[in-house]
């Protein structure tokens, strides 16, 4: 299929998505990377099911190697065997970004550094609570991160300690995205009211898939949204149960903690959605309005299950309650 000739491909780039794909293939991307001359700055593999894991291998280890790769993507499809990445990838020392999917990570070494990343997405990636730490304190510069999983994927301890750290390990994070499962894994135990050093530099923060009524997810929300001065865009995805049991300290949780000194001043983006009537959610809406002087945008979409009357009492309840924008525009809407 090829000879042995050197070969320089005119771009700096591996790009490649395979639906279905045979050991043979593989090998021929490794033989195509072993006969490439010059730098390989970014890789991607994209694969519908986990091929041979030695010829991967083998590709990383090349790429290790060639030690000029910046940005890696590896996505496996779901439903198949996850990929444990070899010790190789830890050798990958120039990247800046790195996206996973369904993928295993263990560290054997704490040696490696990644100085130069700036961005870490992992969906489905199956990793403790103490390697994730582990490998986000080697990470100095990182400005965004994903992490988006299933309960399986991460491990957790029973002490609040462990999302502390995680968050002090990121002085200049921008981007945030985790949905509930990795907050489940780092938000067991007593949460604080706020972190020992605020989140200065976070812009954008994106949740998925979290309940107003659980106590412990409305203390990690509010742990982030008011350890974050500077935030300009909130997301939030939450998750409904006409039948779920809302804990009573959530109920009451807005009374029993004090917010006068917090301040979202950059703040000016809200979206919420699966939004319900419950009285955590209403109360957190009514918060992010009241300390927000610079709110441009409010989009609230409501659950389908909410009645017509309970949707006009909400809205009621949202106006009568102090904006500090007087030029936020509040908009209520069904999915």
């Amino acid at each position: 299929m090829f000879n042995n000739n050197p070969i320089r491909l005119s771009h700096t780039f591996f790009s490649i998505c395979i639906l279905s794909i045979k050991c043979k293939v593989v090998h021929a991307i490794y033989t195509v990377l072993l006969l490439h001359r010059g730098p390989v700055l970014e890789f991607s593999l994209c694969v519908s099911q986990l091929p041979s894991c030695c010829e991967i291998d083998q590709i990383i280890l090349h790429l290790a190697n060639n030690t000029t790769v910046e940005k890696f993507n590896l996505v496996i499809g779901l439903g198949h065997s996850a990929y444990k990445l070899p010790s190789s990838f830890f050798s990958l020392k120039r990247l800046t970004h790195i996206n996973l999917k369904n993928c295993v990570v263990q560290l054997q070494s704490t040696s490696f550094r990644f100085e130069r990343l700036t961005s870490l997405c992992f969906r489905n990636v199956s990793i403790t609570n103490k390697m994730l730490i582990c490998f986000i304190s080697c990470c100095p510069i990182l400005k965004s991160l994903t992490l988006i999983g299933e309960e399986k994927h991460f491990v957790g301890s029973d002490l609040y300690s462990a999302l502390v750290q995680l968050f002090q390990l990121l002085p200049l994070i921008e981007h945030l995205e985790m949905n509930c499962c990795p907050v489940k894994c780092f938000a067991s135990g007593v949460i604080p009211q706020s972190l020992p050093n605020k989140l200065v530099h976070l812009r954008a923060l994106v949740l998925h898939g979290l309940s107003f009524g659980k106590e412990d997810e409305l203390r990690f929300v509010l742990l982030l949204v008011t350890s974050s001065p500077n935030l300009k865009k909130i997301k939030m995805e939450m998750t409904y149960s006409s039948t779920e049991a809302i804990s009573q300290t959530a109920m009451n949780l807005f009374e029993l903690q004090d917010y006068s000194n917090v301040k979202l001043d950059r703040l000016h983006d809200l979206e919420i959605t699966n939004f319900s009537n419950m009285k955590p959610g209403m109360d957190f809406l009514k918060l992010i309005l009241a300390k927000s002087s610079m709110l441009k945008k409010v989009r609230v979409v409501i659950n389908n299950n909410i009645s017509v009357n309970d949707e006009v009492k909400m809205l009621r309840d949202v106006l009568w309650n102090p904006c500090a924008s007087v030029g936020a525009q509040i908009k209520f809407e069904r999915a």
